[in-house]
């Protein structure tokens, strides 16, 4: 009986645990290598050779998850607002905004939300030179759970803002409008877990270990964003865009493992137990105090409805978007 811990190569405390039969030994198996084989398909598959590195890449993707959902950029509202939106966000994984796979574990941070938001312009019933109708009250939030076999997946966001219209538009002329400046500040909460539900299979060439039990990553964030943004109005469309940075009062994501199973060993047409394998770990990773951003989008102006699509950028690596339908009076 051989015992394989997993140390610092591979940054986890995990055991495997293999005993080969004669057969196995006979036709060329070799216990030494298959440990180390499915020790590091384990370190792989379940990201923990830089597990405080995958979960900084989670929290820092959950702090951008819901970024924009809950203001309007490309409308000018006079009296009220509401819609929804559906987005993800990512870290350390260029433009794939489904985090790389679309089961399973992402293979890098990844975080997604779906909002719903409402606006009130304070000067609604004002006259239009009023003014109070250069502030704008924004309020956002939802919260569901979705799935993201073999792990269920469970998003909450919320918050509030004020939108301020330092520089006034231009007129229309000919189709054309120019929205003017506009300052946005408030706070924003998001937070993205994901649970394993079912088993969740390691597999090598030759072996494969049944995984059940504990693998939980939850991430939380609060902000205050400051964001100062344009926009253009083209007969029927109108693009958007601006920069901002958020103080994040918290941003972090934790791990928590524990996980055990069989392991079995694919030779002669046939599968046999063999061994078993046990994963027990607690990581946590951080984001920084600030996050610098812009964004950029566009939507597609219906009368009062908007159909819109915005993509988020950071300086840490972090990219995401999402789209929505907002209707606005």
């Amino acid at each position: 009986m051989i015992f394989a811990l997993l140390g610092t190569a591979y940054a986890v405390d995990a055991s495997v645990d293999i005993t080969l039969p004669k057969e196995a030994q006979q036709a060329g198996f070799d216990e030494t290598e298959l440990e180390a084989g499915m020790s590091k398909a384990i370190g792989d598959q379940l990201h923990t050779v830089d597990l405080s590195g995958y979960m900084a890449q989670m929290a820092d993707a959950n702090v951008l998850s819901s970024k924009g959902m809950g203001v309007d950029y490309g409308s000018d509202m006079q009296r009220f607002a509401f819609g929804g939106a559906f987005g993800t966000a990512v870290n350390g994984a260029g433009a794939a905004l489904d985090g790389g796979t679309a089961e399973g574990l992402p293979e890098t941070g990844f975080a997604l939300q779906v909002g719903a938001m409402a606006g009130l312009n304070l000067g609604a019933f004002s006259e239009k030179d009023s003014a109070l109708r250069r502030f704008k009250l924004y309020v956002n939030g939802m919260s569901a759970k979705t799935d993201r076999a073999p792990f269920s997946a469970t998003f909450l966001n919320y918050g509030g803002h004020v939108q301020v219209k330092v520089v006034k538009g231009g007129d229309k002329t000919d189709g054309v409008r120019w929205g003017g400046l506009d300052v946005t500040g408030g706070y924003e909460y998001s937070s993205y877990t994901l649970k394993l539900e079912q088993s969740l299979p390691v597999a090598t060439n030759e072996l494969s270990w049944d995984a059940t039990g504990d693998y939980t990553i939850s991430a939380e964030a609060q902000s205050i964003p400051l964001e100062l943004s344009t926009n253009l109005h083209v007969f029927v469309v109108t693009a958007f865009l601006g920069a901002g940075v958020d103080y994040n009062l918290s941003g972090s994501a934790t791990s928590t493992i524990g996980m055990s199973g069989p392991i079995t060993l694919a030779y002669g047409g046939q599968a046999q137990d063999v061994g078993s394998a046990s994963l027990s770990l607690t990581e946590s990773g951080q984001v920084s105090p600030w996050t610098p951003r812009a964004f950029v989008g566009a939507q597609a102006d219906i009368f009062f409805v908007k159909v819109y699509g915005q993509l988020n950028v950071t300086l840490d690596e972090s990219v995401g978007g999402h789209v929505g339908v907002r209707f606005v009076l």
